[in-house]
């Protein structure tokens, strides 16, 4: 399917905008890494921060800028410093699977400014796979148990390496995206994650932050970690999987459960208490709203694909009080067929 890639309100700034007279400093440490430079593009997707690839004869590298604004919504005010925060979660992440997300090459603090190894081995994101083919099983397959992995070995990580409280950091991911579509069930979402605030999680576990190339996975953008509840990633990613799968839903009937699967490591019945099944649905048709109603710019399905349809389901279901992941994938199939 084809995507519409979000218009910001005006051309973003380049390298050299952001960084004036500080650039030749950063192209000489970059040299380091990349060998001379043969160019240099912008990355696009995220909306918080300025990313650029710099290539060089050698290799690439991964420029990373923030601002005092966000870098797509020049309306919002951020805290540049809160770049420090990142990094210092990537080298915690980095510890326990240095394969799976970028290395700090390098930290410009006068600059607000980090340069990351460029981890996505052909260079593009998950996204952009999925503007192009549906997702496989395979993938999801990896991608559960990739993410199984990664909390497994950090369950009991100290997140005191941070500037801010958790709370912080909770109301940047969840507690934002949840609240925005303003139902009351995803209030009382909100206070049940808050609750669960077990160990470290991703907290923006899209599809614009990962890579499934060559047969790895490789994740990058932790701006959103958080002391959280570990399912969290998982029902965010899923709510993404049935977005950029409007219009090819009968491929949901396996892609979801091999997801589910491979990240609980266990049959249905034996994944979570009803409760929590609840919350990880609650969780999902939150994000699926978010997106949808592009709180922030989000390439969504194209002129072809209607999603309105699906949004109202999803409504529905929240209304109702009481619903599972697997009434969201059918609620996706229906739209389908009540479109054909």
């Amino acid at each position: 399917m084809n995507l519409r890639p979000p218009t910001p309100a005006q051309p973003l700034p380049t390298l050299s905008d952001l960084l004036g007279p500080a650039l030749p400093g950063l192209l000489a440490s970059c040299r380091r890494h990349v060998g001379p430079i043969t160019g240099t593009e912008r990355v696009h997707g995220g909306n918080v921060s300025h990313v650029f690839r710099v290539r060089g004869s050698r290799t690439a590298v991964i420029v990373k800028i923030r601002g005092d604004h966000y870098a797509r919504m020049p309306a919002l005010r951020t805290d540049p410093t809160l770049i420090d925060d990142e990094r210092q979660a990537l080298q915690v992440y980095g510890r326990v699977e240095p394969a799976v997300f970028p290395q700090v090459l390098g930290f410009h603090a006068e600059t607000h400014t980090m340069i990351l190894a460029d981890v996505f081995p052909d260079g593009r994101s998950y996204d952009e796979h999925l503007a192009e083919r549906p997702a496989t099983v395979e993938e999801m397959t990896r991608l559960g148990r990739t993410v199984r992995r990664i909390h497994h070995a950090t369950q009991d990580t100290d997140t005191e390496f941070r500037t801010h409280s958790n709370r912080f950091f909770q109301e940047r991911s969840f507690l934002y995206c949840l609240r925005a579509p303003g139902h009351a069930l995803l209030a009382q979402a909100c206070e049940e994650l808050a609750a669960r605030s077990h160990q470290l999680v991703l907290g923006d576990l899209a599809p614009k932050n990962l890579s499934l190339a060559a047969g790895d996975m490789a994740l990058c953008d932790l701006d959103n970690a958080h002391r959280g509840w570990p399912p969290y990633d998982i029902a965010y990613f899923l709510a993404h999987l049935l977005i950029h799968h409007l219009g090819q839903t009968e491929r949901l009937r396996t892609l979801v459960p091999a997801l589910l699967t491979a990240y609980f490591d266990a049959p249905p019945a034996q994944r979570l208490p009803p409760a929590e099944a609840l919350l990880m649905a609650k969780i999902v048709a939150g994000v699926v709203l978010y997106r949808l109603d592009e709180t922030v710019p989000y390439p969504l399905p194209g002129p072809t694909v209607s999603t309105s349809p699906f949004r109202e389901r999803v409504l529905g279901f929240l209304d109702s009080g009481t619903f599972t992941v697997h009434d969201l994938v059918q609620a996706a199939e229906a739209t389908q067929r009540a479109a054909s």
